[in-house]
């Protein structure tokens, strides 16, 4: 390996030693160009930690490409030019992830309030079957009630009371009817 120390500092000599794959040029770099990318990045990021990993993902990519890497311009200039455009993709993205947390936060609070609202409109449907229950004939209440409770067939729910088959159909069906005038006259959909 080459002594830096021995060679000239200028940018394009940096460069063409850098392309030789010299490592101690690389550091030189790097030291060099380091404070000034970070002052660049703190200044339109207030995370350090965000700014050194851009910083350090800039300097990555350039020891990656320093064989094949055809600056026409200085390198500060190059430098520059491509801590901006990172941080400018760094923006987009964060922009991009806080617009999809947004918009996860949105639905979630949505979600959340029309759980609420079916709750309460659920708690109001069973509050308002139970004051029509209350109100319809008793052998009527009796059928729908052994019918929504067991879900067991009317022609049990005859055996079990000692009704007929038709008279227990007819009891659930007025019911069942009974129960949908309140809830229309009460604007409950069912």
């Amino acid at each position: 390996m080459n002594d830096p120390s021995s060679k000239s500092f200028d940018d394009r000599n940096l460069l063409l030693q850098l392309a030789e794959d010299d490592e101690a040029v690389f550091t030189l770099l790097y030291q060099k160009y380091w404070p000034l990318l970070m002052r660049v990045a703190a200044s339109f990021i207030d995370d350090n930690d965000t700014c050194k990993e851009i910083v350090q993902e800039l300097f990555v990519a350039l020891y990656k490409k320093r064989a094949r890497l055809k600056i026409k311009i200085s390198l500060s200039s190059y430098l520059y030019a491509s801590i901006r455009n990172r941080i400018r993709n760094h923006i987009r993205h964060q922009s991009v992830y806080n617009k999809i947390i947004r918009d996860v936060k949105r639905k979630h609070t949505a979600s959340t309030a029309n759980n609420v609202e079916q709750f309460v409109n659920k708690s109001e449907l069973e509050r308002e079957i139970y004051v029509c229950l209350n109100d319809m004939p008793v052998k009527c209440r009796q059928v729908y009630l052994l019918y929504q409770q067991n879900r067991c067939p009317l022609k049990n729910i005859a055996a079990l009371l000692d009704r007929p088959v038709d008279t227990v159909e007819k009891q659930f069906r007025k019911a069942v009817h009974l129960l949908r005038i309140h809830l229309n006259q009460r604007q409950i959909g069912v």
